[in-house]
């Protein structure tokens, strides 16, 4: 049994941040992780891209005008404000923690201005220097722990259970408070480039606590990754490449971008270029990227260009001598946990921050907006939750005892079905069923699968919960995409191909004896 005033469920760059926030406040603060503090996770694989409003010739206006714009007009919009107004305050208190910035401002799809900043050292040196300053804090660290449940207390949250990934002991954690920085949903793909341990438990620890979900059907496929046999499975940094010259051409090297009269496609956004490439793939035709056009004068003198360039020729990927086949993969989850601008949720005691929380985005984010959110919201997740706890008791450690010992019922429960064969399953269904382009056969035949799967009783003991937090997470989804009879966004319904005045409203989810109740909330 473990005692905290503030716990924090994850330990990227929202949960660092979270973490520090809240130490510094005086909190008693503990960060929990599947694997381990500051690493294998989306922030430790992140190219190191903020966006801030921070030059003479940009404005929060204008950032807070793109990030609307590129949503659709379906983000929450005091979410919105509360970032880019953030954004350069919480951007220089990185900077004072002994963050350096690599080069920037740069443009990026989806921007009206040049607002990337580039970290240096990218992710890895981020998390780094944050994990150090969270222990000179002395903020504690339960890592290789996977967190199962959160206890309330029927009024508020008063801790969490969990597994230890390597022991399998099961541990108890009483607080005041608990904010969910558990990152994306990326594993319930096949083919994605988040780390092990993206299932989106965040979401189904918050669902099954009671708290709501928003904007789940949007899902964003970054449209390039490499997809040959014998070549690393890498993160390619399109925009920058096309903008010099780059290509992405069919097996009989023509433009997809001329075929379909795109004058300017550097500026093609994720999602729009997601969807042209699902649709030409439907087709029968591989889709390649062809960077022989691009010259050697242009890499010396743009910083963005050397980078995306070299980072390929830095693995061995011959992008320069021939083209490389690539295609989307599940990259970004707009949809999450809704909270408001302080990050708590409609659950007491309960607070949100970075992917796992939904509304930010609308329905598709601009590059650079990730680690922003993450940023403002880490912050301001940490002193929500520290203020908190001052306003509350510790619950009764008994309401832990009693989860610990159903959960140690649940994973000695011997089962017949391999839940790594059910994880396969869910992952091809999502993949063919609810990825870039849906329909409504395709969705409803997703839904009765993921049901079915929960009357298997499965083995192994770990991936036997995952199997349940995932298919928490692909039924949301995949009920979120059914329900929005439109295309918008990162959102494709081949029956329903485009955008109407009449889905300007969010789909909101919450778990109300163990049945799914759905509610609007229109912008």
């Amino acid at each position: 049994m473990h005692k905290t005033e503030v716990l924090i469920v994850g330990g990227g760059l929202a949960g660092l941040t979270a973490a520090i926030s809240s130490a510094s406040n005086g909190s008693d603060t503990t960060i929990v992780t599947k694997t381990m503090v500051g690493g294998a996770n989306t922030t430790s694989i992140a190219a190191g891209i903020f966006t801030s409003a921070m030059s003479s010739e940009d404005s929060k206006e204008l950032h807070y005008m793109d990030t609307i714009n590129a949503g659709y007009s379906l983000n929450d919009k005091a979410l919105v404000k509360t970032m880019v107004n953030d954004a350069p305050k919480y951007f220089k208190k990185l900077l004072e923690l002994g963050i350096e910035i690599d080069y920037g401002p740069v443009y990026l799809p989806g921007h009206s201005k040049p607002r990337g900043y580039v970290i240096k050292g990218k992710g890895v040196e981020l998390q780094k220097i944050l994990r150090g300053k969270c222990k000179e804090l002395g903020v504690k660290f339960i890592e290789n722990t996977l967190i199962t449940s959160l206890i309330s207390d029927g009024s508020k949250i008063i801790g969490a259970i969990g597994i230890r990934m390597d022991t399998m002991e099961i541990i108890g954690v009483l607080a005041n408070s608990i904010i969910l920085a558990t990152g994306g949903f990326g594993e319930i793909y096949p083919y994605t480039l988040m780390p092990k341990g993206s299932s989106g438990y965040g979401a189904s620890l918050g669902l099954r606590a009671g708290a709501e979900v928003i904007d789940m059907e949007f899902v964003q496929f970054y449209p390039t990754m490499i997809a040959e046999e014998g070549l690393p499975r890498l993160f390619v940094n399109y925009e920058s490449l096309i903008k010099f010259g780059a290509d992405i051409v069919d097996e009989n090297e023509i433009s997809i971008f001329k075929k379909n009269k795109i004058n300017e496609p550097h500026k093609i956004t994720r999602d729009t270029l997601s969807i042209l490439m699902a649709k030409e793939m439907e087709k029968g035709n591989s889709l390649y990227l062809d960077c022989r056009g691009i010259k050697d004068e242009d890499i010396a003198s743009s910083e963005i260009l050397a980078w995306a360039v070299g980072s390929l020729e830095s693995k061995g990927v011959p992008v320069r001598k021939r083209k490389i086949k690539v295609s989307p993969y599940a990259h970004f989850f707009m949809g999450g946990l809704r909270a408001d601008a302080n990050c708590a949720t409609n659950i007491p005691g309960l607070f949100v921050a970075g992917e796992a929380m939904g509304g930010v985005h609308g329905a598709n984010r601009i590059g650079g907006n990730a680690l922003t959110a993450c940023m403002v919201f880490g912050f301001r997740a940490g002193l929500s939750a520290s203020l908190y706890c001052g306003t509350v008791d510790f619950g009764s450690e008994n309401l832990i005892k009693l989860e610990a010992s159903r959960l140690m019922d649940y994973i000695k429960a011997e089962g017949s079905k391999n839940a790594n064969e059910v994880i396969s399953i869910i992952r091809e269904k999502m993949w063919n069923n609810v990825g870039i382009i849906r329909n409504r056969k395709g969705l409803e035949e997703a839904l009765s699968t993921f049901n079915s799967l929960r009357d298997y009783k499965l083995s192994n003991s770990i991936e036997k919960i995952i199997v349940q937090m995932m298919l928490d997470c692909a039924e949301v989804i995949s009920l979120s995409a059914l329900i929005r009879e439109e295309s918008r966004g990162s959102h494709y319904r081949s029956d329903f191909p485009n955008m109407s005045n009449e889905w300007l409203k969010k789909i909101m989810i919450k778990i109300e004896k163990n049945e799914c109740k759905v509610s609007f909330i229109y912008v």
